[in-house]
């Protein structure tokens, strides 16, 4: 499969995603699929991090980026890198693009929409030293 996290990701821009199970969390990881059927990343597995599986932890090291799409304020995801001593140069956080955690009327193909623009827009932007 093209964009598996089992192979070398060396330079690319690896993409983490949220798959909670609110409405935000599943965008997020929709979010993150779309990404790399657009070929805007690789998808990496949010559950080898956090379980400390120490050939994916080299091997997220050995990417350009990591991209980080949390579905809320949790920001587990983003955690979860920070726990394991990964870096995080893009975040988006779906509820902080005004996008409800429960919405009364989900829109799954807009809401997605939104939130891979604007992991790309982040990619694309001059990233900033932490700190800084």
């Amino acid at each position: 499969m093209e964009g598996s996290c089992c192979e070398q990701p060396q330079g690319e821009t690896l993409v983490f995603t949220c798959a909670g199970a609110a409405y935000t969390g599943q965008l997020a990881n929709r979010a993150g699929v779309q990404m790399i059927q657009q070929g805007a990343g690789r998808l990496f597995c949010m559950a080898a991090v956090a379980a400390g599986i120490s050939d994916k932890l080299e091997r997220a090291r050995q990417g350009a980026a990591r991209v980080v799409i949390d579905g809320c304020e949790d920001r587990c995801c983003r955690k979860v890198l920070e726990k394991a001593g990964l870096p995080v140069d893009v975040h988006v956080v779906v509820t902080d693009l005004g996008i409800e955690k429960q919405p009364s009327e989900p829109r799954l193909v807009l809401d997605t929409k939104r939130v891979v623009e604007r992991a790309i827009e982040a990619i694309g932007a001059p990233r900033q030293a932490p700190g800084a």
